[in-house]
């Protein structure tokens, strides 16, 4: 049974989707603009699971972060934890699409303690940037924090913005349709997005390769799963370089799009997951 969840971390409110299928505890996270409904499709065929799925801080039903705060990638690792403070879970699971990925991979790279395995969809490390780089991109973070007021885009109807994050996002209107009913408000006669602008503005620091290295050995050194899309985006293991520095990964690759969590491979997602966890637990 669905159920939806209010949480109170540092004065803010965090919403989250929660199917108790089982007792496993397993945090899903997901993607860059989604929220807590990209896995309305997935959670319910996790077997022995007990999935909540949070809108993370500026995504769908849950609060931005103040004015004076940042929307780094890292930022999310102490909510994600006050949630699973709130849970009792002093070990969980993690699942992770895209961005959730990144940051799952992170709290297990910085936090193992508390994560008993990684689940990762169609990606496992952030797009590195130079560290020769890493001036110039904190100065494009002040320019933009200071000087860009990205207005919200209006829609008239639900179905409009439903076909514009198809186009944008390359999904089809199934993939598309839980996300966009969640992600979207009515206001003043008109329909706009409920995630922050913020989210849109550049990271005061990325990773560089040399962290991304560590980050890769850090999460081959246990056992977790990487499950890629074959159109999707991440590419880390279609290179044989990558696959030889992640040989302690389980990894797999299956036909669909970035979304495909949301899309036909939903049921075989599903399946090699229970797989993993089971074997995991048979250890």
């Amino acid at each position: 049974m669905l159920e939806e969840l209010l949480f109170e971390v540092a004065g803010a409110r965090l919403a989250a989707r929660r199917w108790r299928n089982g007792p496993l505890p397993v945090l899903a996270l997901h993607g860059w603009l989604d929220n807590a409904a990209s896995f309305d499709v997935l959670a319910p065929l996790l077997a022995n699971a007990d999935v909540l799925a949070l809108d993370l801080s500026g995504h769908g039903l849950s609060d931005h972060r103040p004015a004076q705060a940042t929307y780094n990638i890292w930022d999310d690792l102490p909510d994600i934890l006050r949630v699973a403070d709130q849970l009792g879970w002093q070990r969980f699971h993690l699942l992770g699409h895209s961005r959730g990925a990144i940051i799952a991979s992170l709290m297990f790279a910085a936090l193992p303690e508390r994560i008993d395995s990684l689940v990762m969809l169609d990606v496992v490390q952030p797009q590195p940037v130079p560290i020769s780089d890493s001036f110039v991109q904190l100065g494009k973070f002040v320019r933009e924090t200071l000087y860009t007021r990205r207005g919200r885009a209006r829609y008239e109807s639900v179905e409009e913005a439903l076909r514009v994050r198809c186009k944008v996002a390359k999904m089809s209107e199934r993939a598309a349709r839980p996300i966009v009913e969640r992600g979207i408000v009515q206001r003043d006669g008109a329909w706009s997005w409920r995630a922050d602008p913020r989210l849109h503005l550049a990271s005061a620091v990325k990773l560089s390769e040399e962290h991304n290295r560590l980050l890769l050995e850090q999460i081959a050194a246990r056992p977790h799963l990487l499950l890629l899309a074959e159109q999707g985006v991440g590419r880390e293991m279609r290179d044989e370089a990558e696959r030889e520095r992640l040989q302690g990964l389980r990894w797999e690759m299956l036909d669909g799009s970035h979304h495909f969590h949301l899309e036909d491979a939903a049921l075989p997602i599903a399946e090699k997951i229970n797989d993993f966890w089971r074997a995991l637990d048979n250890a």
